[in-house]
């Protein structure tokens, strides 16, 4: 049986090595919890969760899944999600960017064939003009500053394809209001307390469609100048991201993860 015969769970199942060794390999565990907050099946569920709803975008809302279709992994750090791909796409079709090349070799190492590329904390991407049919960013625009996620989305509109689709997570307005809170028992808990104070004030400015961000210093020498905690409300998006066409805020597309995800389209 080749890949593209798997259905969607046995595809997940030989990732996560179900019945075997796993299809590819994941870094140390310490690596992935300082990384995504967890470790193990329960972020390849994750990971597998945003691809199956990814792919399903890019069919609705797109230009289709194709054996020609091009992705771009932005933030792909050591190929959590790129490796889903690899069953219905040729590897070549498949390009990850990160701003650590650190990530970038575990990613050549463990998930072989795409295309690997070290990028910048700002635009442009090293990418011409109309390259990719979907962009995808899993927990990179729940970081960005405004004006770096205001240029991102310029950029983006400058490599997809006429009719291509991005689809960016942010934080919810939710982790707002649990930060601090002893509901939230995540990895980076601590951080989030510290830096996300005046819950009220930052509701309200949510509910009335303002970019919230919280400065803060991340992995990779990145600055608070460019990275922190994000939570970016759709009408944000509405009123300032013209370049590219809102045409949906899923909050609900995941039964494990709870970063709400924006389908942004390139007029075709």
């Amino acid at each position: 049986m080749s890949y593209t015969e798997l259905s969607d769970e046995e595809w997940f199942s030989k990732i996560a090595g179900d019945n075997g060794a796993p299809q590819f390999n994941l870094p140390p565990e310490s690596l992935q919890t300082s990384t995504v907050g967890r470790s193990g099946r329960p972020i390849l569920r994750d990971a597998f969760m945003f691809w199956q709803f990814v792919r399903r975008m890019l069919i609705i809302n797109g230009n289709g899944l194709s054996r020609r279709t091009q992705v771009a992994d932005f933030g792909c750090a050591w190929g959590r999600i790129i490796r889903f791909w690899l069953r219905d796409l040729p590897a070549t079709n498949l390009h990850g960017f990160d701003i650590e090349e650190r990530f970038l070799s575990i990613a050549r190492e463990h998930v072989v064939g795409p295309s690997y590329t070290l990028s910048q904390a700002r635009p442009p991407l090293p990418a011409a003009d109309n390259s990719f049919d979907v962009i995808y960013a899993f927990s990179v625009f729940s970081h960005l500053p405004q004006d770096v996620a205001d240029a991102w989305i310029n950029e983006f509109a400058r490599v997809l394809k006429p009719g291509g689709i991005a689809c960016l997570t942010t934080r919810p307005r939710a982790h707002i209001e649990v930060a601090g809170s002893a509901i939230d028992n995540t990895a980076h808990a601590d951080t989030y307390a510290k830096v996300i104070t005046q819950k009220d004030e930052a509701l309200r400015r949510y509910d009335a469609g303002e970019f919230i961000f919280y400065p803060a210093h991340g992995g990779g020498g990145l600055s608070a100048e460019t990275y922190g905690e994000a939570i970016i409300p759709p009408n944000y998006a509405r009123e300032n991201w013209g370049a590219l066409e809102l045409v949906k805020f899923a909050e609900h597309y995941s039964e494990t993860y709870l970063q709400p995800c924006f389908v942004l389209r390139k007029a075709g």
